[in-house]
């Protein structure tokens, strides 16, 4: 890896970032002018859809510049991403639903999310530890998430909610720098290989924001949420 191209994946995944975040949000505009501006559901849920939209983004920075290395991974390191990526995508994703259609949809959505990611991110490191590890900590992330947001639903929940994100978002990036830190760095034997290109990972993005955003909006909520 030479100088002058180093940390290259780091912007792209910066970039990967800002462009899936912006694509969330755009559609979700759109769903709004084009077919529930009258109902009022997405400014409703505006503060929900800006969280969504950060887990995407983030989840999808994060599991790029994972892909976008091509190197041996030992098993800790294995276990350390499938655990964290588990654990996020359970607990962001998890958390905004449980917000807004109540803890049996949030963790339905959380779990199912979270152990699909977890067991995929550590089943590439190939550690068998770390598809495990992934699993167990979507199902703990996807019920914890739904859990803590009908928990605090009256008690500062929207005063908790950023300082929450921005501790996900964290570790997350933290995950990214380990990542490089334990795998690729010192390993001359790392190279890098973009996974995904841009086309692609927009499309996803479309689909998965489709996909969440009418979990929010039209499967049930709970008769405990308060609005």
């Amino acid at each position: 890896m030479s100088e002058e191209n180093k940390f290259e994946i780091e912007k792209r995944a910066i970039l990967i970032t800002l462009l899936t975040f912006i694509t969330a949000s755009i559609i979700e505009i759109g769903i709004h002018f084009l077919f529930l501006k009258s109902s009022g559901l997405m400014i409703k849920y505006a503060l929900w859809f800006l969280y969504l939209n950060i887990s995407v983004a983030f989840l999808t920075g994060s599991i790029w510049h994972f892909l976008a290395y091509k190197t041996k991974i030992n098993c800790m390191t294995g276990m350390m991403i499938g655990m964290t990526l588990g654990m996020q995508a359970g607990m962001m994703i998890g958390a905004v639903v449980g917000a807004t259609n109540g803890f049996f949809i949030g963790a339905m959505t959380g779990t199912i999310i979270g152990v699909g990611i977890g067991f995929w991110g550590g089943l590439h490191s190939k550690t068998t530890m770390g598809a495990l590890q992934g699993m167990m900590s979507g199902i703990m992330g996807g019920t914890m998430g739904p859990m803590i947001t009908v928990m605090m639903f009256s008690d500062h929940l929207k005063v908790f909610m950023p300082i929450y994100m921005i501790i996900n978002v964290a570790i997350l990036i933290g995950m990214s720098y380990m990542f490089y830190e334990e795998a690729v760095k010192d390993n001359q034997e790392a190279y890098e290989e973009v996974p995904i290109d841009v086309t692609t990972t927009i499309f996803v993005t479309i689909i998965s924001t489709f996909i969440l955003s009418a979990i929010i909006l039209f499967l049930p909520r709970s008769a405990f949420l308060i609005y």
